[in-house]
């Protein structure tokens, strides 16, 4: 916050509503700002701002700054309370006035606009706070918000205003990013209009401001001073006029003792379908590694759902995944089972599996790429939403790519829909690995990674043969040893090329093509002959 604006308003010193004057509100924001820089620096020391930072190109307090001038633009603009007042407050509220506001209103018509886009895109600062949170079991995400919060709110009171008009406009705000709220507390707050009367009418946020810049990066001091982690609900619980006055509503709550953990029991699976999806799966050629994985995951989610019948705490889990190998490898085999898996296990209402790919997901033109993954996701609720070398999204290295974009939809709808809707992304395993790095809300909602590993010689020769059987085929064994001639001639390069069951098949197709040239020249073919692959047939 600039010395010049804050002396301005110092001198102004109007009182608004609460006790507020114009100079303890800006003295409330600067706070603020101050706690939301310093949350910044310590995600850029501990590292998480160093792939997002490579990609866009500007530094974490840079984005901070933006981000937090274009909600107040936002704000401001829908509580129509868009003035000079407001404009002062929104250039002094930070380091860096990068969206170029002026008091006078003489900023680029594009300011605007290019609020209203930063405010609508995923809350990359908000996501890193999650990410952080899960990873040392933190509480950041919940104070950076407030922090937030109480800025907005300062300049919402500014002159006297009863901040009223700015409460639709934090309701619409939180809706657009809850799905990125990762908060850890069991008492976190519904931000409604009581919670902001709440956070006002007890002087919290002015006394907040006062102790933020002691509690440095003391998780607990600061939530002492942060409503977003009180449980002091009014035992009379306020209500939300139309003109965004509060009354008391009167309520008798009635003591009663807790009760005691009942046994529910939850919907049995189909045991003879799962059985036979599961023999299904284990009767798949190789990938030992693949099938106790899956078996592991199947375990997990039917102890989960035993703890569920006695009421025993909720395991968080996450049902996405990643499938890394090379292509051909069966990762769209298990894809499809796991779908139908999760639908006996109650996971998934539907069980089907919708492949797609970055051309299913990226559009041409701006705007047009987050209506295309809403799209394909809505298609693949109730089942599994498979992408294929998925990390095309983030690898082309185009200036105008909506790969990113795509990704940064499909992380929240992830969220958005996660009781009903599994992702699992394939392809190339370092390919993936890099991936996942590109967007740091695809690390914390992939945590489970099965390798899809290459087929052995002999497990492609076996392929082979259960592609001939299923077909009705008798393979001689002067075939099968041609065959394998083949599989084992070939060279690194080549084999990478061929894609392992992929390039079985197409070698079946080839030789299913020869037989039948062979065949139709006999003149009254035996059925021993129509159902024979001899050595001639392999190419």
């Amino acid at each position: 916050m600039t010395e010049e604006f804050l002396v301005m308003f110092i001198l102004r010193g109007k009182r608004t509503m609460g006790n507020y004057t114009n100079q303890s509100l800006y003295t409330i924001a600067g706070a603020n700002y101050r706690v939301l820089s310093r949350y910044c620096d310590m995600l850029d020391s501990e590292g998480y701002w160093e792939k997002p930072g490579e990609i866009l190109g500007k530094s974490i307090n840079d984005i901070l700054d933006i981000y937090l001038q274009s909600l107040l633009v936002c704000c401001a603009i829908k509580a129509k309370r868009y003035g000079r007042e407001e404009r002062t407050f929104i250039a002094a509220a930070v380091d860096s006035n990068l969206l170029g506001i002026t008091p006078d209103g003489l900023e680029t018509p594009e300011a605007s606009a290019e609020a209203e886009r930063i405010q609508n895109a995923p809350p990359i600062l908000i996501q890193l706070c999650g990410l952080r949170d899960r990873e040392k079991n933190s509480e950041l995400t919940g104070l950076f918000f407030d922090a937030i919060l109480n800025i907005m709110l300062a300049m919402a009171y500014l002159n006297g205003n009863n901040g009223g008009s700015v409460v639709a406009y934090i309701n619409g705000y939180q809706n657009r990013i809850e799905a990125f709220l990762f908060v850890k507390s069991n008492t976190e707050a519904i931000i409604d209009d009581k919670y902001i009367f709440r956070k006002i009418s007890v002087g919290d946020l002015e006394q907040s401001a006062k102790q933020l810049d002691e509690s440095g990066e003391d998780f607990e001091r600061y939530k002492k001073s942060c409503l977003f982690y009180k449980d002091d609900t009014p035992k009379k619980p306020l209500r939300a006029t139309a003109s965004v006055k509060f009354v008391e509503e009167e309520e008798k709550e009635e003591q009663s003792p807790a009760p005691e953990p009942v046994a529910k029991e939850p919907e049995e699976p189909d045991k003879d379908a799962l059985d036979d999806l599961l023999a299904e799966l284990n009767g798949l050629i190789g990938l030992a590694g693949v099938k106790e994985e899956i078996h592991s995951l199947i375990n997990l989610i039917k102890v989960r759902k035993l703890r569920e019948r006695y009421a025993l705490p909720d395991m968080e889990m996450s049902y996405h995944m990643v499938f890394s190998g090379s292509p051909g490898t069966g990762k769209t085999t298990v894809a499809r089972l796991v779908a139908a898996i999760y639908k006996e296990l109650g996971i998934l209402s539907k069980g089907t599996l919708l492949e797609t790919d970055r051309a299913g997901l990226v559009a041409g033109y701006v705007g047009q790429t987050a209506l295309k993954v809403k799209e394909v996701v809505e298609k693949a609720l109730g089942g599994v939403l498979f992408i294929d070398e998925a990390y095309a999204l983030s690898n082309s290295g185009a200036g105008n790519d909506f790969g990113p974009e795509a990704l940064d939809t499909l992380v929240k709808l992830m969220e958005d829909h996660r009781n009903d809707l599994v992702v699992i992304v394939a392809g190339y395993t370092q390919e993936m690995r890099k991936f996942l790095k590109s967007n740091t809300g695809l690390v914390s909602r992939f945590n489970k990674f099965i390798e899809f590993p290459d087929y052995t010689d002999d497990e492609l020769l076996d392929i082979f043969r259960s592609f001939a059987d299923k077909s009705g085929f008798v393979t001689e064994e002067a075939a099968c040893e041609k065959i394998r001639g083949i599989i084992t001639g070939m060279d690194e390069a080549q084999r990478r090329e061929f894609g392992n069951a992929r390039g079985i098949r197409n070698l079946f197709e080839k030789i299913v093509v020869n037989q039948a040239n062979r065949v139709v020249l006999y003149d009254k073919p035996t059925l021993e002959q129509l159902s024979c692959i001899s050595e001639s047939d392999v190419p």
